[in-house]
């Protein structure tokens, strides 16, 4: 982590501007275009780069160490202009590659403290304190929580770390086995969920809410739920986060965390802009965050 925090990721404009080369060119690199909230969001980086004529070059990793890096020396190859990298690992590996490539860059997703990288951002922490502070405002005192992978700052550490924040700010215990981690698949949000009702078979050991770290994951649990013949929200309330399409398919709707995937895109397109036309931005951007209310939470009393 030293040599993290040691590393100044501002590209070195006079050299490029020396070598005079332009691909115009943007490599964009996610984890998984299966996911809606990764395809919104490079519908927001096009609608951006595309009106200065720029193209796209995108790369799925598939959350895999080696074909992030793999990418990283394919976008170093290809000589293009610019990177914009959504929630990958930041491994030594991948500093080096960084720092070699000498391009301007944004990060989405991490809030890469102690480095020079531009980020775009949600405050995971504080977006999640508030929906576990919803839960908990309409009188639920056993919460329970599905967050991301830890190795994923955002939806793992951060979101996780929101929900411990709220229950201990209001003085609730976290029960064991209460604080379940996914891996962003619906799949292993099912099995999270399930494990938390099959070790706590007592009803008043139940949780009577589950907060989830995404909408995809949110509907791994309502699937449980409704397997398992648990009514939603009657007996045990749901909340998401992301709000993205399929919140308000689902039924019943999800009540969830608006975390805009298409404004992020624009905000990390239009930074990368900036750069590029050597204009001043602000390194840190914070998309807004708000409660959408609709049917999986009730309150109790």
């Amino acid at each position: 982590m030293k040599a993290v925090e040691e590393t100044s990721f501002q590209p070195n404009a006079i050299a490029r501007s020396l070598v005079n080369k332009e691909t115009r060119i943007i490599g964009v690199m996610i984890p998984d275009i299966s996911n809606s909230f990764y395809s919104n969001l490079i519908y927001g980086i096009d609608s951006v780069i595309s009106e200065y004529d720029y193209s796209m070059f995108l790369a799925i990793s598939d959350e895999a160490v080696e074909k992030e890096l793999k990418y990283l020396r394919l976008f170093k190859e290809k000589q293009i202009d610019g990177v914009i990298l959504a929630s990958i690992h930041f491994l030594e590996g991948h500093i080096q590659h960084l720092h070699e490539m000498e391009v301007p860059m944004v990060v989405t997703g991490h809030d890469l403290h102690g480095y020079q990288v531009p980020t775009v951002n949600v405050n995971n922490v504080q977006a999640a304190y508030d929906a576990t502070a919803y839960l908990i405002s309409q009188g639920h005192r056993r919460i329970a929580c599905v967050s991301g992978p830890l190795w994923d700052p955002p939806c793992g550490l951060d979101r996780m770390g929101g929900y411990r924040k709220a229950m201990r700010t209001h003085g609730l215990n976290v029960p064991d086995g209460f604080a379940m981690e996914g891996d962003f698949t619906p799949k292993s949000a099912y099995e999270a969920v399930k494990k938390i009702f099959e070790e706590n078979e007592h009803e008043n050991e139940l949780p009577t809410a589950i907060f989830v770290a995404t909408d995809l994951m949110a509907v791994g649990v309502l699937n449980y739920l409704h397997d398992a013949g648990i009514r939603v929200p009657d007996v045990v309330s749901v909340m998401g986060f992301d709000n993205l399409e399929m919140a308000s398919l689902a039924r019943p709707m999800l009540t969830t965390i608006h975390n805009d995937p298409y404004m992020y895109g624009r905000a990390a397109g239009e930074k990368l802009l900036k750069q590029l036309r050597n204009e001043p931005f602000e390194r840190l951007s914070t998309v807004p965050h708000d409660l959408v209310i609709r049917q999986s939470v009730r309150a109790i009393r």
